[in-house]
């Protein structure tokens, strides 16, 4: 985080002028599906990009993105952001708190889904995620979220897949990989972490692991998976901890990993641990089964705000014991599918109040509706904030998701509990 966005809380809607008018509404049936089978199962009507999407927005789209962000980022800032004169007392108290964790301080965490940084190993070239690469380069993929990530705290997404050259892929239904190269869009996005526990992990073998992390460490990105817990550390000095376990193969053995990341992340002296759970049954809306069991063994356990992935589509939030779970944050730049029938996707932001090296009380959740393409007939891989009718529709179907927990979502995104 720079220090001149310190204290800023990008909440509700950032409106986009980008986002096409009339962005439709599309939905995946329910029902039980094999494992993997949203990954290219649902792929339809796919067409090269068209330079008039991509690269040649009117200059007047162009002013009015960029006047609506800063309009967004100067609501959210502080006093002390706004007002020169209490700048120099604000980063005083913050030095005082990092020296000595008595004072409370607020945390920003931004989390976004499923982010495969890549193809299948069944696709060809034209309407790839490969192809949106090499015409548009590394800013296109979080261009339209970036600045949400840049005003936060810390920035998560779960990357699925992996990026190596090794052709050595394991049998499997679908594999994903993208070029070690792709590793520089994380940065160039802001975003400042990510969870590695997932079914696509192993999709390159023992070489496809490796190499990704050693592009994960070229960057110094903090990444966890498994026994390999990860630490985020603020400018403030908080220290946000992170686990991410696979379900998917793992079974109930992840329960391990997860007792035995926050012992060690307590030890290490984290102030907030995230426990990023890669689960549940794909296509399906509703959280069930051992989703439920294991989020909430992870709150009663000591973790602060529990975060799933995989089904590859929206889930709900529930409240529990003071915490949260979100249970599916769906797709986000996922190049894994290029015409994906649900584009609805959002990032969750989560503010926490630290002190003594501890939440002092419950996390503010805020969700902010998204759609994972900027148009609708395909997957372009640059995630879009919802507006208007759009981000109407993707609360409606939050509110349902949640209604079992008693969680509600009102109309600028905020979440709330009985």
């Amino acid at each position: 985080m720079r220090k001149w966005k310190k204290g800023l809380f990008v909440a509700g809607v950032v409106a986009m002028s980008f986002l096409a008018s009339g962005y439709g509404s599309h939905e995946v049936k329910s029902g039980e599906a094999a494992e993997e089978n949203t990954d290219a199962g649902e792929e339809t009507s796919e067409t090269s990009p068209a330079n008039s999407e991509t690269g040649e927005e009117s200059k007047e789209a162009s002013r009015e993105i960029s006047e609506t962000v800063s309009r967004v980022i100067e609501a959210g800032k502080t006093r002390a952001d706004r007002e020169p004169g209490h700048v120099e007392s604000g980063e005083a108290a913050a030095d005082k708190a990092a020296e000595d964790g008595s004072a409370k301080r607020e945390v920003v965490i931004s989390l976004a889904g499923d982010c495969s940084l890549g193809n299948l190993s069944i696709h060809g070239y034209e309407g790839t995620f490969r192809e949106m690469y090499d015409r548009q380069g590394p800013s296109w993929f979080f261009k339209n979220v970036k600045p949400i990530f840049e005003a936060d705290d810390m920035t998560l997404v779960n990357f699925e897949g992996v990026l190596t050259n090794s052709n050595n892929r394991v049998e499997k239904a679908f594999n994903i990989k993208g070029k070690p190269e792709y590793i520089h869009i994380l940065p160039e996005a802001s975003i400042d972490a990510v969870s590695f526990g997932n079914n696509h992990r192993i999709d390159y073998g023992a070489q496809g692991v490796a190499d990704t992390v050693a592009a994960f460490e070229s960057i110094g990105l903090p990444y966890a998976y498994d026994d390999k817990t990860g630490i985020f550390e603020t400018e403030d000095g908080i220290k946000i901890g992170i686990i991410s376990v696979d379900v998917i193969y793992g079974g109930r053995n992840v329960e391990t990993y997860v007792q035995n990341g926050i012992q060690k992340l307590r030890q290490q002296e984290a102030d907030l641990i995230l426990a990023c759970c890669h689960w549940g049954i794909e296509s399906t809306y509703n959280a069930t089964g051992y989703q439920l069991e294991l989020g909430r063994k992870c709150i009663d356990w000591g973790v602060d705000l529990v975060v799933g992935c995989h089904p590859h589509v929206l889930q709900g939030v529930e409240y529990y014991n003071g915490k949260y779970i979100i249970y599916s944050l769906g797709n986000f730049c996922f190049g894994g599918n290029r015409n994906p029938k649900d584009k609805n996707t959002m990032i969750a932001q989560a503010r926490f109040e630290i002190e003594n090296g501890a939440a002092t009380k419950e996390a503010e959740l805020t969700l902010i509706p998204c759609t994972l393409s900027s148009v609708e007939h395909r997957n372009d891989y640059c995630p879009t904030v919802a507006e208007g009718d759009r981000k109407r529709l993707i609360i409606q179907r939050l509110n349902e998701y949640s209604r079992a927990f008693g969680v509600t979502v009102d109309e600028e995104g905020r979440v709330g509990h009985p």
